[in-house]
């Protein structure tokens, strides 16, 4: 012991000897470590080096280490700085060891120093200096997680250091470097691009690496192999990255499937699954994986969650580890597919099992065994609790399968039966036991809060399967748990409900034990002898009482929701992504309340014959009800609770989604002015309709030489205001056709109750599926989205015969322009003037004015060509699409971005001329959105606004630029625009400088 610590006492003598070589006092009398002199920087470098060897992250508190990592650093940031290729690669080395020695809380003030001089090394094209210097840098990077983030991205961006690293890479494929070097660089630009999203865009846009990339990916060499999968899921955390790696993705995940093989090292089988994860984050690139590689990725997410293939005996850390992401990524269930019926083809439900009970294989499960027993083995399973981290995955998957299977399913001819009713008792049951607990569920043990809610909810996703075997079951299997206790829980449910409210508390203190208690609501109304306890006991009412008081309180109401697949995302640094929501990632709450409303509805209609008749003495609660429904119907809520309300209005009469489109379009219908055909029936008013509006919503109302684009209908030279007679037949019910005609046009229809049934029937025969979904009552399907009122598919070539209009842009040149319909060469559209003036007044009068544009079949639209597209997409299907966003749009110069933008402009400018007050304002809100993130366009917008003498939005951008007029102006950017435009600005900055002093 004392020769040890004599000798430690001689090496740090020996380091300060070597390190008083360097020390000099600056001008600011402090003290610091300057000297450049090769031979004395390599024996300062050797120094620490032996002083360091003595020591260990265990004995990193010793004093003498303590007092000397700040001159040792002074040392290395200044040797570091010098770049001599003789020393640098030798003092990143002691970097690393410095690092891995010292505590964080002794190198935290150093760390941006060290960072700025180890950045410029991977600048150098000598490996032995910028390889150290990678894994130096990438040691910091990951070892310090709390850092100025701001700061080090500067440095990094500065020091350029992500192109260096893609040019090193680049290099790879002339075999120029060895694989050991990709093998640094690039863990290094992973954790650049999984901390710094703005990183992304390099990496993901450059073509010439990612075909670098892909080849490096199919070498044998796991190393190189494992690097590639880490670099391409840094890269899919940009939802712009994920798409351009499924662009031509097949190789890459031909190679992340076979790295997910049991056979491969657990490091390999660990990156292929995060890769997979982070490519399945956004649904449409999900299920494009999907369509890829289908059959071997479930197979291999199946194999990855077999627990039997890791080991015989006792888990290790690790291997839960790798069940776990092998979890995460089967939550592709979530997601309606064809995948789902390879998870069951291989096995998911014995998989499952095996994961829930540890003797999985000495228990005695069969089909022949009681529910009873079934039950019982289930309680002593569920308090062993076996893999607790992976239990809430595994209710979710089962919940996820069951929602998505088809109706006649049946896992006895897969052999699965027994092991699938095993899994729904143990679900029903953990369920039962949830709600029984009560407020003793802890929100923040986060393991017990997640499994209660997932086992809640899929137990809901069971009991409402479209499955009449996975349906059937999970109600018996939850009747014959609740046979003690059920009607207890009811009351508590509805007591607890009742509470919360019609509490003033304008926050949610019990969320997950709300959620537990809304489910529980939903599951208990499926079972007649619940159902009519919970009616009884106003259920109705309490239920829509908790609807209003959410409405009231959404804002004030966390997140509502501990489900695992939500978290994992959440979890992510994701940028870039555009996500179609989930339907339980959004007012979740919300969604559960609406589910139990409609399944009371249900009961009370079925068992008191008539609806009506349930609501005689409630009539406050039914308009209140109705009210609710509405505001959530039409509102700015989820899929989920928007799709709930719309089937709970149906039982009023009410069917379809109200938008703006549909308001519209309903100007036109039955309107003799401007109509083509005309119904006419026997004994009934005629009704006018328009042939294109049939044609995409309910082309089996038109005869066939109408529908379809034939030959002899091409012409560019029909007669305008001709009008087609299509006499009905007399078994059809002009009401009911009405009816169904106003949905064609506007998404949206009420019917009386006696005229349901009849246009039902109606509906079936024409194919409106969406009308027919909502007359027969049928419940939602879960993931379903809101159908969208879209008329695009009349611009598209099969309908062209159907156009009577040309819309002209302002001169614009597109090579090799050619339209199918007609011989002009110069671009332009076929449009429908119904879908146009039902939407614009202004067109609505030139059409029906008589004078000569009326009669012309062309219109000049004063915008360019860019604008005329999104123009007529907001015309036919009520959408303007957004210009780039993310890291596209902030990667683009000033003069893709002004061309980006100036469509919006131009459509601003018309909609004030053509009266289209809802399209001008999302213009605006466009602009406004994209001139924050660009203010060094706010010049030029007012430029363009001014030509087009919009003031208005010229004022707009003058107000962005008021808090930086005395910039502008003393940069001299202000002397080349219009007197006008400066007083704008000027008085917009005087505006801005007054409420400033005001505040």
């Amino acid at each position: 012991m004392a020769s040890s610590k004599a000798h430690l006492t001689t090496l740090h003598h020996r380091l300060y000897h070597a390190l008083n070589l360097g020390f000099r006092l600056g001008d600011d009398k402090e003290k610091k470590w300057e000297c450049t002199d090769i031979e004395i920087q390599r024996h300062v470098v050797r120094s620490i080096t032996a002083f360091l060897d003595c020591f260990s992250r265990s004995t990193s508190n010793n004093r003498l280490l303590k007092d000397s990592v700040s001159d040792i650093t002074r040392a290395l940031v200044f040797i570091l700085g010098c770049r001599n290729k003789a020393v640098s690669g030798m003092a990143a080395d002691v970097v690393v060891r410095l690092v891995h020695i010292a505590p964080n809380s002794m190198l935290q003030l150093y760390v941006l120093d060290l960072v700025g001089s180890l950045s410029p090394l991977l600048c150098c094209h000598q490996v032995e200096v910028c390889l150290p210097g990678a894994t130096a840098l990438n040691t910091i990077l990951l070892s310090f997680r709390e850092m100025k983030e701001k700061v080090v991205w500067k440095i990094l961006e500065e020091t350029k250091v992500v192109v260096s690293i893609v040019g090193r890479l680049r290099d790879f494929s002339d075999a120029t470097i060895p694989s050991e070097c990709f093998q640094e660089m690039a863990p290094l630009l992973s954790t650049i691009l999984l901390r710094w999203p703005q990183s992304r865009y390099y990496v993901w846009n450059n073509s010439e690496l990612m075909v670098i990339l892909e080849g490096i990916s199919q070498k044998p060499d796991v190393g190189l192999r494992v690097a590639a999968l880490k670099l391409y899921s840094a890269v899919a955390l940009c939802g712009h990255g994920a798409k351009k790696l499924l662009e031509n993705g097949k190789h890459m995940l031909d190679v992340m499937i076979s790295c997910m093989d049991k056979l491969s090292p657990q490091n390999a089988r660990t990156e292929g699954f995060k890769l997979a994860q982070r490519l399945a984050t956004g649904k449409q690139e999900c299920l494009r994986m999907i369509g890829m590689c289908c059959e071997p990725l479930v197979k291999i997410i199946v194999q990855g969650m077999n627990r039997c293939s890791l080991t015989s005996g006792k888990l290790a850390n690790d291997q839960i580890s790798l069940l776990m992401e092998a979890c995460k990524l089967a939550l592709i269930t979530r997601w309606e597919g064809k995948h789902h019926i390879y998870f069951w083809k291989n096995g998911i439900a014995h998989v499952l099992l095996s994961l829930v009970m540890e003797n999985f294989h000495g228990q005695r499960l069969s089909s022949s065994m009681s529910l009873e027993e079934q039950i019982s083995i289930a309680e002593e399973v569920l308090n062993e609790n076996f893999l607790p981290s992976l239990r809430s995955y595994i209710w979710d998957i089962i919940g996820f399968l069951a929602i998505h299977c088809e109706e006649e399913f049946t896992p006895v001819l897969l052999g699965d039966e027994f092991r699938l009713n095993f899994l729904v008792t143990c679900a029903c049951l953990t369920f039962s036991r949830s709600v029984q607990r009560g407020y003793q569920i802890c929100q923040n043990d986060m393991i017990s809060a997640s499994q209660s809610e997932s086992a809640a909810r899929a137990t809901l996703m069971m009991i409402y399967s479209s499955c009449k075997y996975v349906s059937s079951k999970a109600r018996v299997v939850l009747s014959v748990i609740l046979e003690k206790c059920g009607g207890q829980h009811v009351k508590s449910l509805l007591n607890f409900l009742s509470y919360t409210a019609s509490g003033k508390s304008h926050i949610l203190p019990h969320i997950l034990q709300t959620a537990v208690c809304l489910v529980g609501l939903a599951c208990y109304s499926c079972i007649p002898q619940y159902a009519s306890v919970v009616i009884e006991n106003q259920g109705i009412e309490i239920s829509l009482s908790f609807c209003s008081w959410y409405l009231r309180n959404r804002d004030n109401i966390g997140p509502s929701s501990f489900a695992p697949h939500l978290q994992s995302i959440v979890e992510k640094s994701t940028c870039c992504w555009a996500c179609a929501e989930d339907w339980d990632n959004k007012d979740t709450l919300l969604l559960y309340s609406l589910w139990a409303v409609a399944e009371m509805l249900y009961h009370s209609g079925y068992e008191q014959n008539h609806l009506e008749e349930f609501f005689t003495k409630r009539k406050s609660v039914k308009d209140q009800l109705c009210a609710t429904l509405e505001e959530i119907r039409d509102g700015i809520y989820g899929l989920g609770p928007r799709w709930y309300s719309a089937h709970i209005l149906s039982y009023f009469g009410c069917y379809g989604f109200r938008s703006k489109l549909g308001k519209r379009l309903m100007r036109a219908f039955n309107d003799e002015a401007c109509s083509d055909m005309l119904l006419v029936f026997a004994s009934e008013k005629n009704v006018s309709v328009h042939r294109v509006i049939l044609a995409v919503r309910c082309p089996s109302l038109l005869p066939p030489e109408m529908g379809a684009l034939s030959r002899s209908s091409i012409t560019s030279d029909k007669p305008l205001g001709i009008v087609q007679e299509i006499r009905m037949s007399s078994n059809v019910d002009s009401q009911a056709l009405v009816k169904l005609l106003e949905f064609a046009y506007s998404g949206y229809v009420e019917v009386e109750n006696t005229l349901s049934k009849k246009l039902r029937t109606l509906a079936r025969h024409c194919n409106s599926q969406i009308l027919l979904h909502m007359l027969s009552r049928r419940r939602p399907k879960w993931g379903s989205s809101i159908p969208r009122l879209d008329l695009r598919l009349a611009l598209n070539a099969t309908f062209l015969h159907l156009s009577d209009v040309i819309l002209e842009p302002k001169e614009v040149d597109i090579p090799g322009w050619n339209c199918r319909f007609c011989s002009s060469t110069f671009p332009h559209v076929h449009a429908h003037r119904v879908i146009l003036w039902s939407s614009c007044e202004y067109l609505r009068a030139l059409f029906q004015s008589g004078m000569q544009e009326s009669h012309s079949d062309r219109l000049s639209v004063p915008v360019g060509w860019l604008a005329l597209t999104k123009l007529l997409s907001w015309f036919y299907a009520d959408e303007l699409s957004n210009p780039p966003s993310g890291c596209v749009w902030d990667n683009m110069n000033n003069e893709e971005k002004l061309h980006e933008l100036r469509p919006y402009v131009e459509m601003y400018s018309l909609a004030e001329f053509w009266i289209l007050e809802d399209l001008q304002e999302d213009c605006a809100r466009v602009i406004e959105s994209c001139l924050k993130s660009a203010k060094e366009l706010w010049i030029r917008i007012m430029e363009i606004a001014a030509n087009l003498s919009q003031w208005k939005l010229a004022e707009a951008a003058a107000d962005h630029a008021a808090p930086i007029y005395h910039k502008l102006r003393d940069s001299g950017e202000l002397d080349e625009i219009d007197e006008e435009l400066v007083n704008m600005i000027r008085a917009a900055s005087v505006r801005f400088s007054q409420c400033g002093n005001m505040t």
